[in-house]
């Protein structure tokens, strides 16, 4: 079966690295697909660079502390009338949480770019000029998005050019870059690579139907 060529940005690398408890089961659905051969994935550079920055951001740095230091503190004043022993367990669980991912999610970022291969987009000439000239329906995207539209538009048109198909642009929360009614120049963008934006991580031949 000819695997689908599926772009991603960088929430869906936040959704693969970030706290075990805060990944999101479809992300890690489609990295399996990537593994076993199922979907060829594409992801720009600056994303890797983004979801760093985003995860190092966003890890707590004091996650539980001011409640065992409250305690710490009710107990000094005889107010500690419950056993703390069990919930303590929860918080340590949650702290070495926190202090595992700080060890290891910049190291995984690197591995999963390196098990990419050519599916890391590089941001060449062809996508700078495609950029300096992208007509868009507005001014409000930001560099960084413009960027990464023009990395996966150029790469998709590629593709496209080269007889691939199906193309799909997996993305959970960036609104700015899905093609809509209110949005006749993107949407033509998107038409030209015959690429489908789709607002999750599961593509349409693997959403359940609905009930």
């Amino acid at each position: 079966m000819t695997p689908a060529h599926v772009f991603a940005e960088t929430n869906f690398l936040v959704s693969l690295f970030c706290m075990p408890s805060k990944r999101k089961r479809d992300a890690l659905t489609l990295r399996e697909r990537v593994r076993v051969g199922e979907i060829k994935l594409y992801i720009p550079y600056l994303c890797f660079q983004e979801a760093r920055h985003h995860i190092s951001k966003s890890l707590p740095s004091r996650r539980c502390m001011d409640l065992l230091e409250f305690h710490a503190f009710a107990e000094t004043n005889g107010k500690a009338n419950w056993n703390f022993d069990e919930v303590k367990k929860l918080f340590d669980a949650a702290m070495g949480e926190v202090s595992r991912t700080k060890a290891v999610y910049q190291r995984e970022l690197t591995d999963f770019a390196d098990t990419l291969g050519d599916g890391i987009l590089h941001a060449d000439r062809s996508v700078f000029d495609f950029l300096e000239m992208l007509d868009l329906d507005d001014d409000t995207l930001e560099y960084n998005d413009k960027l990464i539209l023009s990395s996966v538009l150029v790469k998709a048109k590629e593709l496209r050019g080269s007889g691939k198909h199906p193309l799909y642009f997996v993305s959970l929360d960036k609104k700015d870059l899905q093609p809509t009614a209110h949005r006749p120049k993107m949407t033509r963008h998107y038409d030209e690579a015959d690429l489908t934006f789709v607002s999750s991580f599961v593509l349409p031949d693997t959403q359940a139907p609905s009930m």
